[in-house]
């Protein structure tokens, strides 16, 4: 029974993955993720439905499109299997953080979604340097559903819920905004893009002001390691940008999962 799940965990996270990357190609460009069908981005031509399977179709087809031939982005299949790897990681998470077997289905597909938003985001962060109204609104709405959610198991009292989702937007976004007016104030140009704080702020409802602030701060971390790695190699000058929506994705993710954990063994390194 457990090789079948995650047979089906898997599965549900390539095929997640194949359209979290008509999402990632159509949405910049402000074009509905519905219709058309599927369709090579060089030739236009229509992709029939045995050249759209994840993953097993590009390696049947050696990465290249069926009609013109030309080479398929490699972002399509890692995207499906980041996808697949974080619908497994949700997964295994809950099943061993005591969700009970019978909510186990119910929750498991808050944090899909919150897992599949973060991933398309960064990806569009990353070769547009936008994060769209189209993936940060849904995320902030599934995460009011998720609070209610939580407060319905009776984790919570609601108007407790509904308190610390409504701080953990205002902290998430204001303090992101804040650094942004005062960034720009000082820098004499754009410090914080509006898509970041939007996004924390709709991270926020799911993460509470506490997870939310240390999100930031993960993500922080995280942005200045890469931007140092990058200028030791040669591929980042100093005055270069670096998108932040993916790192706040990795800040907002490891929050939600192990937020409180991590607080614990950084405040034990100095002794509380």
């Amino acid at each position: 029974m457990a090789i079948v799940i995650a047979l089906i965990v898997l599965l549900a996270g390539l095929a997640a993955g194949s359209f979290l990357n008509v999402c990632i190609h159509r949405i910049p460009a402000g074009e509905s993720v519905v219709a058309p069908r599927s369709h090579c981005p060089a030739c236009s031509a229509t992709i029939a439905w045995f050249d759209n399977i994840p993953m097993l179709s590009y390696l049947i087809l050696k990465g290249r499109c069926r009609s013109c031939g030309e080479p398929i982005p490699l972002r399509y299949p890692l995207v499906e299997v980041a996808t697949a790897g974080l619908f497994a990681w949700s997964y295994l998470y809950l099943l061993f953080h005591g969700v009970p077997l019978r909510y186990l289905p119910l929750v498991l597909p808050f944090y899909w979604w919150f897992a599949a938003s973060l991933l398309a985001l960064s990806v569009i962060d990353i070769g547009h340097q936008i994060i769209p109204d189209r993936i940060t609104l849904p995320l902030g709405l599934v995460g009011l559903g998720f609070v209610l959610f939580l407060a319905w198991l009776g984790s919570e009292p609601l108007p407790d819920v509904i308190l610390r989702s409504l701080l953990g937007a205002a902290a998430g976004g204001g303090v992101l905004w804040l650094l942004g007016t005062l960034g720009k104030a000082l820098l004499r140009k754009e410090a914080m893009g509006m898509g970041d704080v939007k996004l924390m702020a709709a991270a926020g409802i799911w993460l509470g002001w506490e997870m939310a602030l240390f999100s930031i701060f993960l993500g922080a971390v995280a942005a200045a390691v890469a931007g140092l790695v990058l200028i030791a190699l040669g591929r980042r000058g100093r005055q270069d940008r670096l998108p932040f929506g993916p790192f706040l994705s990795i800040g907002c993710w490891l929050g939600l999962l192990y937020g409180w954990r991590l607080v614990r063994w950084y405040l034990s390194l100095y002794g509380f």
